[in-house]
């Protein structure tokens, strides 16, 4: 099988790739063997994820898809009883189609998800050990999540740090009501800034 996959065309359709079936059907209880296209207007963001991505990552992204298409589906929760499905992870994929017609012209406004059935908690937990796993998260939203995993749902301080991969350090971070003063952001000492030099022979003062 692996002989047969390195001697494939580069650009070979789906239905020229014999094996693939057979890959799904031997791992049929992974999601990604459920990889559907929906309308991107089926879907909706939620209103917990900590993940912030900054305008030039997301341009970066834009540009990453036009050359490479579609690699990876957005994660998806089915709403019970109507047909939307809201984002567990794949929001700033889905924010790019939205944005860049280019990107939107890929698919005619077409995105590949996997419909994941989890609670809420299990939802946010999953959120949380992406965006760990990919160093983004902030710490707000972050101190939101796991109070309302507490708090809401009822989970545990060291059942949640052992699900997000935390010590409970951390998790008693997370918890505090504002982390920058448990950190006691305020009383640290920091290294003085440094000007460029035509700021400097402007006169210009930023002491204040």
């Amino acid at each position: 099988m692996t002989e047969l996959a390195m001697n494939l065309p580069h650009e070979a359709p789906l239905k020229e790739v014999p094996f693939l079936q057979l890959i799904a059907e031997d791992f049929s209880d992974h999601p990604i063997s459920r990889v559907e296209w929906v309308d991107i207007n089926m879907l909706d963001a939620n209103d917990y994820n900590p993940n912030h991505v900054m305008e030039p990552e997301m341009a970066l992204l834009a540009l990453s898809m036009t050359k490479q298409k579609w690699i990876q589906p957005i994660l998806v929760w089915p709403r019970p009883g109507t047909d939307r499905l809201e984002i567990i992870d794949g929001f700033h994929r889905h924010l790019v189609v939205k944005r860049n017609k280019q990107v939107w012209g890929l698919t005619g406004g077409k995105v590949p998800v996997v419909r994941m059935i989890m609670s809420v908690p299990e939802r946010m937990l999953l959120t949380i050990r992406i965006n760990r796993a990919k160093g983004n998260h902030t710490a707000i939203k972050m101190h939101d999540i796991v109070a309302s995993l507490v708090n809401d749902h009822n989970m545990n301080p060291p059942e949640i740090a052992k699900e997000i991969g935390a010590d409970r350090s951390e998790i008693e971070t997370l918890m505090a009501d504002n982390v920058f003063v448990l950190k006691q952001v305020d009383e640290m000492n920091y290294s003085k800034s440094w000007f460029p030099k035509t700021v400097v022979e402007h006169g210009m003062d930023f002491s204040r």
